[in-house]
C-alpha cells in the first residue's frame, strides 16, 4: 500500500500525465529502486508469515473480523496505482482499442501511441504485442475504457475497481459455501485476506481475479445444477483458457455417462463458440501465439535456452507434466470430489506451465478454501511467493541497474526456477507416497 502511496518507481509505472489529484491516488516521491523492492520482498515474506501461521493452527482469527478487514484492504488498494506490474496499461489499451473501433487481437499499442495518450503509455515490451486475453476479458477492458475515456489513470482506475469488486465476490462466495467455522477460516484466511493475493490480483489489478471468480463459482454451481457450473466454466475460459480447466472436475462425476457427458461439452462448447464467433479468428491466432511463449522463472526457460527445445515440443511435455502432477495431486486422499479435481487440476497447470507468472496461482487459490488442509496448501504458498519473490520489483528490468538489476535476475533466471523444480518434485514424492499409502489401505 505504501510503495503504490509513493508514486511511479521500479514498482509502479507512471499513469500518462495523471498528477494523483483524483484516484487512483499517489504522490511523487520519486522513490529509489532498491526501496520499493525492499518494501515489496518484505510484504511478501511477512504475508508468506501470516498465511502460514494459519496453517500451523498457531494463530486462529475471527472469520468474519478477518474477512472485512481483507475487503477492506482491497476497497483502499482499489483506488491506488497499481504496483508490481504494467499489465493494466496494456489492458486499458486494448479496452481503447475496442472503444475507438480497432481489433485488439490485431492491432499494437506502438501503432497508435502516436496520436492516443492510453497507447502511448504502454510499456515495455507490450508496446508491440496485440491482445492475447480472451473475448471477455476485452469486453471488460472495453468497459473500462467507456469509463476512463482517453484518461489512461481513468480506465485503469475502472479496471482496479472492476477486479477489486471481483476479489470481494469470490470471498463472499467461499465465506457462504463453507460448512463450518473451520472453513470460514480458510476462506478468510487463504483468499479474502491473504497478503500474497492483495499485491498479486488486487494491488496488481490482474484481470487473473475474473477468471478465479467464474472457476470457484462454476464449481460451487456445479453441487446442484452441473450445468450451470459448465456454462460458467466456459465462461471462465474466454477470459483466459486456463479457466476452463475447471470444466474437467465438473465432468468428472459423469465420466462414464456419455449422454451427460455431452450435455455438459455442449453447455460450455455454446459458451465459448459464441464468445469467439464474435471476436473471429485473429483472437484465436492469438490464443495460439500466447501458447507457445516461455517465462522466465520458470525450469522451462532453462529447457528453452541451454538445451534448445523447440517450443512446440515443450508445449506438449509441460501438457504431459500437468496431467502427471494432476494425477498425483488429487488421488493424494480417498474420495476425490469436484473440488479437489478442479484445484488438482489447476495447480497442476501453474505447476507446470512454460508461461507462469505469480498472478496465475489466483485461481487455484480460490479452490484452495473449498478442500480440506493438508500438503497441498503449503505447495501453494511456496509457488506463490517463489514466483513473487522473482517477479519484484515489478516493471521490466531494464529500469533497474547495478547490483539490484543482478539480484532480481539472478532470482528470476536462477533461483526461483531450481526452486520451483524442487516443489514439483516435491509434489511426485508426497503424491507417489500417499496413493501407495491408500492402494495399500495403511
Amino acid at each position: 500500500m505504501t510503495t503504490a502511496l509513493l508514486g511511479p518507481s521500479a514498482a509502479e509505472a507512471p499513469l500518462g500525465a495523471h498528477d494523483g489529484a483524483a484516484p487512483p491516488w499517489h504522490v511523487a516521491a520519486g522513490a529509489p529502486p532498491w526501496l520499493v523492492t525492499l518494501m515489496a520482498v518484505s510484504g511478501v515474506v511477512l504475508g508468506t508469515a501470516a498465511v502460514s501461521l494459519v496453517l500451523l493452527g498457531r494463530w486462529r482469527p475471527q472469520p468474519r473480523r478477518l474477512a472485512a478487514a481483507g475487503f477492506l484492504t482491497a476497497a483502499v488498494l482499489a483506488v491506488l496505482p497499481p504496483i508490481a506490474s504494467a499489465d493494466p496499461l496494456s489492458y486499458a489499451a486494448y479496452g481503447r482499442m475496442v472503444t475507438t473501433g480497432h481489433d485488439p487481437y490485431t492491432t499494437t499499442p506502438a501503432s497508435l501511441a502516436a496520436h492516443d495518450r492510453v497507447a502511448a503509455a504502454v510499456e515495455t515490451p507490450w508496446q508491440h504485442e496485440p491482445s492475447v486475453y480472451g473475448p471477455l476479458a476485452t469486453g471488460e477492458q472495453a468497459l473500462a475504457a467507456l469509463a476512463g475515456g482517453d484518461s489512461p489513470a481513468g480506465i485503469v482506475l475502472a479496471l482496479d475497481l472492476l477486479g477489486a469488486l471481483a476479489f470481494v465476490g469470490v470471498g463472499l462466495l467461499l465465506l457462504r459455501s463453507a460448512g463450518d467455522d473451520a472453513g470460514r477460516v480458510r476462506a478468510a484466511a487463504l483468499w479474502c485476506a491473504n497478503p500474497l493475493l492483495w499485491l498479486q490480483v488486487v494491488a496488481g489489478a490482474h484481470l487473473d481475479v475474473f477468471v478465479a471468480a467464474l472457476a470457484v463459482a462454476a464449481v460451487i454451481a456445479a453441487r446442484r445444477r452441473p450445468a450451470t457450473g459448465a456454462a460458467l466454466a466456459g465462461l471462465a475460459a474466454v477470459v483466459k483458457p486456463p479457466g476452463g480447466l475447471v470444466w474437467l472436475a465438473i465432468a468428472w462425476p459423469v465420466r462414464r455417462d456419455p449422454r451427460q457427458l455431452a450435455k455438459l461439452a455442449a453447455g460450455a462448447a455454446v459458451v465459448v463458440v459464441a464468445a469467439y464467433a464474435l471476436t473471429g479468428t485473429a483472437a484465436i491466432r492469438a490464443l495460439q501465439r500466447a501458447g507457445r511463449r516461455v517465462s522466465h522463472g520458470t525450469p522451462w526457460r532453462f529447457v528453452l535456452d541451454v538445451l534448445h527445445t523447440p517450443r512446440g515440443v515443450i508445449a506438449a511435455l509441460a501438457l504431459l507434466a500437468a496431467a502427471a502432477l494432476t494425477v498425483l495431486i488429487a488421488r493424494a486422499r480417498a474420495g476425490t470430489t469436484v473440488p479437489l479435481v478442479a484445484l488438482a487440476v489447476t495447480m497442476a497447470y501453474v505447476l507446470a506451465a512454460p508461461y507462469a507468472l505469480p498472478w496465475y496461482d489466483a485461481l487455484p487459490w480460490a479452490l484452495l478454501p473449498l478442500v480440506a488442509i493438508s500438503w497441498r496448501d503449503w505447495l501453494l504458498l511456496a509457488h506463490t511467493a517463489v514466483l513473487s519473490l522473482a517477479y519484484l520489483p515489478g516493471r521490466d528490468a531494464v529500469h533497474l541497474h547495478g547490483a539490484l538489476r543482478l539480484l532480481t535476475s539472478g532470482m528470476r533466471s536462477t533461483i526461483a526456477p531450481v526452486l520451483l523444480t524442487a516443489l514439483v518434485g516435491a509434489v511426485v514424492l508426497l503424491g507417489w507416497h500417499r496413493t501407495s499409502k491408500s492402494a495399500t489401505g495403511t
